[in-house]
């Protein structure tokens, strides 16, 4: 069996990754709005708890965690999707912008679709803008990231 390259295995860990954060987002979409609900009472009275941990009371809303969760889920999609493109082309990933940018676009609004035939589920064109400006920061997160780290780099080598 053939060993996979470096190049080659961050490029497979890249698509699997996406597929796969992609794929959560489609999963808790297909969940009814009682359980969908209830996990994100769950999860309001998780941070609560916490928050009150370090003496701060919050008032927090489900609504607030509900939208939060999908600008966080498609920021890890955008974050994702950039390190696919950089594996793809380590030195210019922008020549893959209009694919991520289609990946994220298309993953927000089937997300959507999906949830448009769930019981007790609404699709609605404000949670595509904020997925889809979720999926934005989280590509350009990468992007400032791996960018500072190559000035980093470029700096050290030119003191050496």
């Amino acid at each position: 069996m053939k060993k996979l390259s470096s190049a080659d295995f961050r490029k497979v860990t890249g698509i699997a990754l996406t597929a796969g954060l992609i794929l959560f987002a489609f999963v808790h979409s297909m969940m009814p709005g009682d359980v969908s609900s209830q996990e994100s009472n769950s999860f309001l009275a998780f941070l609560e708890n916490f928050f009150r941990l370090f003496g701060v009371s919050t008032e927090l809303s489900g609504f607030l965690v509900r939208k939060a969760a999908h600008f966080t889920e498609y920021a890890a999609i955008g974050v994702s999707s950039m390190f696919c493109a950089k594996a793809f082309n380590d030195e210019k990933p922008l020549k893959y912008i209009f694919q991520v940018l289609f990946t994220g676009l298309a993953s927000a609004v089937t997300d959507e679709t999906i949830q448009l035939n769930v019981e007790g589920r609404a699709g609605q064109v404000t949670d595509v803008l904020i997925d889809f400006s979720g999926f934005l920061t989280g590509a350009a997160l990468f992007l400032a990231v791996t960018s500072l780290i190559l000035s980093v780099r470029k700096r050290k080598d030119k003191k050496s």
